[in-house]
């Protein structure tokens, strides 16, 4: 359940619910974030296995990813960053914003509805990025070079 949301007609929501609510999606979110970054962890370094294994040149060029940090990293990522990036668009931008200007226009409300998730998914991948780099789990550019020269 979202909690940012408008409550329905005779119901009110306290602060420690809508609290709890967002505490509790993002303990689901850390969950798949976390068990999803595990099994593509798990597979990359099973790939990263088989190459070194056929090709021992290039054995120096790729290291292992730690899976267990890598894995809680990305929950952690998704529980937080995604979990509050959801609950202001769902219950704060679309439906107090968007929907009260454009319910008579409900195609328009759509498209619009499908730009501003679009944005949200874009600026997602970027936060990730900059947040892995922040946590470790993923070198800058500059120092994969450095390491490779």
């Amino acid at each position: 359940m979202l909690k940012l949301e408008v409550a329905l007609h005779g119901t009110s929501y306290s602060l420690l619910q809508r609290l709890g609510a967002v505490m509790r999606n993002g303990a689901k979110l850390f969950t798949v974030g976390a068990t999803s970054s595990l099994v593509g962890t798990a597979a990359t370094n099973a790939l990263i296995y088989a190459r070194k294994a056929v090709d021992m040149t290039s054995a120096e060029e790729v290291e292992n990813v730690p899976i267990l940090s890598t894995s809680v990293a990305y929950g952690v990522y998704m529980a937080i960053s995604s979990n509050l990036r959801y609950q202001v668009l769902a219950g704060v931008i679309e439906q107090r914003m968007l929907e009260p200007l454009l319910h008579k226009h409900k195609l328009m409300l759509s498209a619009i509805c499908f730009a501003v998730r679009t944005g949200n998914t874009y600026l997602g991948s970027l936060l990730l990025v900059d947040y892995a780099r922040l946590v470790g789990i993923q070198k800058a550019q500059e120092e994969e070079n450095a390491v490779l020269e």
